[in-house]
């Protein structure tokens, strides 16, 4: 075997790891925190172009790949995750309907009944989750900001409560997880006789599941509403 058969060049350790990195890249569409790997992907893809060019070493086009996919997929990621966010926080309310900061509302107790007797007769939308309980169809059910403790014979305050009335014939299954109701906020005629109803009611309402945790906007949203 002749000796020029027997020359090896040595790879740049550096370009093998910038492209396992920049691969780990495409991965932040789905997990975010992956499109940070693109920093030191670069890094050391730079590092191995100068290595390369100062030893004589092998490894340039695996430099090349580490650093493109780095630089595509750290830009991109971060891109389609504020879009995907965006497309479920628009998909949780009706259009038209006013995202309102049910939590913040609520904790305001000095001005809260003020507040949602301006927004009577209005669309609006909550987040929040539906009082505990066994489950089952409901018709209308009561909702809270925060999740209650499942246990029986306790109860929240009413003034931290809204009624949430379903059209004729609809039925809601009952769930654990946090919810988006839009509806039209109303009086509740039952709070007259009775001191510990919901004193407001969303009628002709509305029940999806919340999948994002913001009360007004997403990242691209203009202002409050849906």
């Amino acid at each position: 075997m002749a000796q020029a058969d027997l020359n090896y060049t040595p790879v740049a350790p550096q370009a093998v790891l910038s492209l396992m990195l920049g691969v780990s890249c495409t991965l932040g569409l789905f997990f975010p925190w992956l499109a940070l790997l693109a920093i030191p992907g670069l890094v050391l893809g730079l590092l191995a172009l100068k290595s390369i060019s100062h030893y004589e070493l092998s490894g340039h086009q695996l430099a090349r790949r580490g650093i493109q996919l780095s630089l595509l997929f750290g830009v991109l990621a971060p891109i389609w995750q504020l879009t995907w966010y965006e497309i479920r926080f628009h998909s949780e309310a009706l259009p038209g309907y006013t995202r309102i900061d049910f939590a913040a509302v609520t904790k305001n107790r000095t001005h809260s009944e003020k507040m949602w007797e301006s927004l009577l007769g209005q669309p609006i939308c909550l987040k929040g989750f539906a009082e505990s309980r066994r489950g089952g169809l409901l018709q209308s059910f009561r909702m809270t900001s925060q999740r209650q403790p499942f246990s029986f014979g306790s109860q929240s305050d009413p003034r931290e409560m809204i009624m949430v009335q379903l059209p004729e014939e609809t039925r809601w299954e009952w769930c654990y997880e946090p919810i988006a109701v839009s509806g039209t906020l109303v009086r509740n005629p039952d709070a007259e006789d009775a001191p510990d109803a919901p004193r407001f009611l969303l009628k002709q309402s509305t029940v999806l599941p919340a999948l994002t945790s913001d009360h007004f906007q997403g990242p691209f949203a203009g202002g409050g509403g849906c």
